[in-house]
């Protein structure tokens, strides 16, 4: 509820900003069914174990929200900003027969592992549009501030690193359609760390309002993150992964 307070409290607030010429201020938000894939890693007798995030701490697929919003205008040198916050999380309840030792904690084996896991981040993305006719180019920096943590009873791998990003989006629209599809994607390889974030969605404009674009939006998001903390001032506490996560999602937008 706060969020969506949030959301709506950014877009009133933009009225006024919206009304400059050649100035655009988008907002939206929508609701990711997300499945869970792939492994922690965790040590047993000194060497290194992966846990199976399906197999042994049984995640559950989960259904998470993201809002953010846009501001675009037409100053070649100055970027345009988008802010968009993930809230990323899910529980499970698996079990393990055999002895590891996981967020600074040791666990025998034959134990229960009660599973709690929260990926939320922030991107703040700063990126520039080619001028082109019905095609959306754009290109630009993200900045990914992550204030996460996957917890096993009672112990914690922390995520808590700012990732700096490559930002891409293309799209285009169908004319007197309200149809329109979208393409974007961040990535950074660097280190022992890959990931890698991307949705396709497909839009449609709700003629209502003629200062006011109401759209409906379904799409594909998926995230893949590969990560060495170390890589990014981290140390061997924190987490260390390889999860992929995916799933449809259905949402809403605003442009003025």
């Amino acid at each position: 509820m706060k969020k969506t307070a949030t959301a709506i409290a950014l877009v009133l607030a933009s009225t006024n900003v919206a009304a400059l010429p050649l100035v655009d201020f988008w907002a939206g938000g929508y609701s990711w069914n997300t499945a869970y894939k792939g492994d922690i890693s965790a040590t047993a007798s000194g060497e290194p174990f992966d846990l199976s995030l399906e197999n042994t701490l049984q995640l559950e697929d989960s259904d998470n929200n993201v809002i953010w919003a846009a501001f675009e205008h037409p100053i070649p040198v100055v970027p345009n900003i988008q802010i968009r916050q993930t809230t990323l999380e899910t529980t499970g309840m698996g079990s393990i027969d055999k002895s590891f030792e996981f967020g600074g904690e040791t666990y025998s084996g034959n134990v229960t592992l009660d599973s709690n896991v929260n990926l939320n981040h922030t991107d703040l993305t700063l990126y520039w549009g080619l001028p082109l006719p019905v095609i959306t180019v754009d290109f630009g920096l993200n900045i990914r501030q992550f204030d996460g943590e996957l917890a096993i009873n009672t112990g914690i791998a922390k995520l808590d690193a700012p990732i700096p990003m490559a930002f891409a989006r293309v799209g285009g629209y169908l004319p007197f359609t309200g149809l329109s599809v979208m393409a974007e994607a961040n990535y950074i390889g660097y280190g022992e760390t890959n990931h890698m974030d991307y949705q396709v969605v497909a839009r449609y404009t709700i003629p209502m309002i003629p200062v006011l674009d109401i759209n409906v939006e379904a799409g594909y998001r998926a995230f893949q993150l590969n990560i060495d903390p170390t890589d990014f001032g981290g140390d061997s506490d924190d987490l260390t992964a390889d999860i992929d996560m995916s799933g449809i999602f259905l949402g809403i937008s605003l442009h003025l």
